[in-house]
């Protein structure tokens, strides 16, 4: 396998990246736009050469003449005397893992309950296996109960979702993700355990109808045709009428599923309601859905801030989501919990030391490798922004863990 570094003009989908691709932002700094092993399409090139990318690194399993990069890289030769020499590195830090909400055993449990789940409903000729369909609904309910135990045995009831987001399977963790802050939201509104347990139940299901949609429209990177976005829009419908059709569940299942892209304001789908028509579940499962949606990295985006997504809800309060619930759901939202990395405006990285309260919106940061604190929150700060949100494997050149 060899590797050939090209002109983002030469890119082409169906490439192969060998290397992750980072963007300069207004700062100057880096930050991560591209995985390494992120197979190309017409999108990403196009944000990439929007985003000013000059060259990417790709794999090939054939070395083009005269673009050839042996396997085992030479060491580069030393700069001539003329060159500027790079500033040095910034120290190592020590690596603190942010609060694990989830353990990978019940992780991997619930992701591969929802995919048991919907992979028996993945015919839209309603041949379903009842039988298997109730086995994968119990072991999906006793995931529900431990995730929930989860929530309401942390005595401080805040939840982040950013251990549970995985960029492959992205419909079964985004479910995952879903069902934790419903149950958190619906803990905040005080709803008692039985009820979070079928609130939780109903988020996991949530999606459930996308199983009979054509792969290449739920994948489509461009923007869908009036016929593509017809059938998306079914979704919720063929969700619901499945359950019903494998008696799994009850109205209350079923209309949390089938209506939870309705708006207060009547202008969602699939039925127009509007407020006091829209069912709890469903109201709840919407803010839910959206936060996750957006704040998830994508192979065709870059995921917005949770402050971003934060604000981007707060406008749609009274249109798209009910007052209570929202405030219900940021009340307990961890938006960049204690150890996120951030990246800041004027170039420096920092560890999130200080996230409550007034914080939580702009926490304070200890920026990378010294003592320094940045309090976001202060008005001496005001114009320090935070950037992005950085992957501890995805850390810009030159910093690194000791």
């Amino acid at each position: 396998m060899y590797t050939r570094i090209i002109k983002i003009e030469d890119a082409e989908p169906g490439m192969k990246l060998s290397e992750p691709v980072y963007i300069v932002t207004n700062t100057g700094s880096n930050m991560l736009a591209a995985r390494a092993g992120m197979v190309l399409d017409a999108n990403l090139i196009k944000m990439l050469t929007v985003r000013k990318v000059v060259t990417i690194e790709i794999h090939s399993d054939v070395a083009p003449e005269g673009a050839e990069i042996p396997p085992q890289k030479s060491a580069p030769a030393a700069p001539p005397p003329s060159i500027k020499v790079e500033p040095p590195k910034p120290p190592p830090e020590k690596y603190v893992p942010v609060k694990e909400l989830v353990n990978d055993k019940l992780k991997e449990e619930a992701v591969d309950s929802v995919k048991q789940l919907f992979t028996c409903f993945a015919t839209p000729d309603g041949g379903i296996n009842k039988t298997t369909a109730y086995q994968c609904v119990s072991n999906l309910e006793n995931v529900v109960g431990d995730l929930m135990g989860v929530i309401t045995d942390d005595e401080s009831g805040l939840i982040h979702i950013n251990d549970l987001k995985q960029f492959d399977e992205y419909t079964y963790h985004h479910s995952l993700s879903v069902s934790m802050l419903a149950m958190t939201t619906g803990r905040e509104m005080g709803l008692d355990e039985d009820t979070l347990f079928r609130l939780g139940r109903c988020a996991m299901m949530h999606d459930i109808g996308k199983q009979t949609i054509p792969i290449e429209i739920i994948n489509k990177k461009g923007k869908l045709t009036d016929a593509e976005f017809t059938i998306i829009k079914n979704h919720p419908v063929t969700g619901a009428n499945n359950l019903k059709a494998a008696a799994i569940g009850d109205i209350e299942l079923w209309n949390g599923i089938l209506f939870h892209h309705e708006k207060i304001n009547g202008a969602g789908y699939p039925k127009g309601l509007k407020g006091k028509d829209i069912p709890l579940f469903s109201k709840i499962i919407s803010v839910a859905d959206v936060y996750d949606a957006v704040t998830s990295y994508r192979s065709y985006r870059l995921p917005m801030l949770p402050s971003e997504a934060f604000e981007l809800i707060g406008r749609d309060v009274n249109v798209a989501f009910e007052l209570n619930v929202v405030k219900a759901f940021f009340a307990k939202l961890e938006l960049y919990p204690v150890n996120t990395i951030l990246e800041l405006s004027d170039g420096r990285l920092g560890m999130v030391v200080d996230s409550e309260g007034a914080s939580r919106l702009r926490p304070t940061v200890r920026v990378w490798g010294s003592t320094e604190l940045v309090n976001l929150a202060a008005q001496m700060n005001a114009g320090i922004t935070i950037e992005g949100v950085i992957n501890p494997t995805d850390l810009p050149p030159g910093y690194e863990f000791n």
